[in-house]
């Protein structure tokens, strides 16, 4: 039974960042799965694939084409 989510309530002013460089080690925030930091990227150009360790809910593999991911730093 996978663990549920802990939800997360995004920044008052959440936007998503153009995620088209990101790099392993980055922090950053997703909507649901609140802060996390970047340990993996792969996949193909046109479809990366980010690994990200979020503070809350463990590693999930993020598809960037469709979630939208806000930079912290």
């Amino acid at each position: 039974m996978p663990a549920k989510v802990k939800e997360h309530v995004p920044t008052a002013d959440f936007v998503a960042s153009d995620t088209s460089n990101l790099q392993v080690g980055q922090k950053v925030e997703h909507q649901k799965f609140g802060f996390g930091e970047v340990l993996k990227m792969e996949g193909a150009i046109h479809n990366p694939i980010a690994t990200v360790k979020f503070e809350l809910n463990g590693e999930k593999k993020i598809m960037l084409n469709y979630a939208k991911l806000r930079i912290v730093e």
